[in-house]
């Protein structure tokens, strides 16, 4: 009778596993190259949302936002630049899900430059997600790859 049970609750396990499998791990992590203007291949799946793959590109903070960004370091609006990363991103289920991206810029040693996370939210739509993070300019061209992490949240 016992063995009947605990094969009974084994089985009930082994399927919940299989389901949420099915519906995908709420964590993704890949390292990629931080290539600029360049399509990058991810097929990450954090719960029922799909990110295909990201596009890195630079940029110089301008607007109000480049204001900030050139008074807080000192006035020169040459020392700050944009790194953008975009990433397409589905979900077709009809709840809403959260999905938190982080980059981790690295150097050829694998060392850690700077990092930037944003949170998006997505319910039954495909877009693209933008995730814009101000870094030094001068660290720019020691960033040879990146780490994405992704990790989903029901809302």
């Amino acid at each position: 009778m016992f063995r009947r049970t605990l094969t009974a609750a084994v089985c009930l396990l082994a399927a919940a596993a299989l389901a949420r499998g099915q519906e995908g791990s709420l964590r993704f992590e890949k390292m990629v190259p931080f290539q600029r203007d360049q399509v990058i291949p991810l097929g990450a799946r954090v719960g029922p949302v799909r990110v295909a793959n990201v596009r890195f590109g630079l940029g110089s903070a301008g607007g109000v936002k480049g204001a900030i960004l050139s008074r807080v370091h000192g006035g020169d609006s040459d020392v700050t630049s944009i790194v953008r990363a975009s990433f397409d991103t589905e979900n077709p289920k009809a709840e809403e899900w959260n999905v938190t991206y982080t980059l981790e810029l690295l150097d050829t040693n694998g060392k850690l430059i700077d990092r930037a996370t944003r949170t998006g939210s997505f319910e039954g739509e495909a877009s693209t997600f933008e995730l814009e993070h101000s870094t030094l300019s001068y660290v720019v061209p020691l960033i040879a790859r990146v780490r994405v992490r992704l990790e989903a949240s029901l809302d």
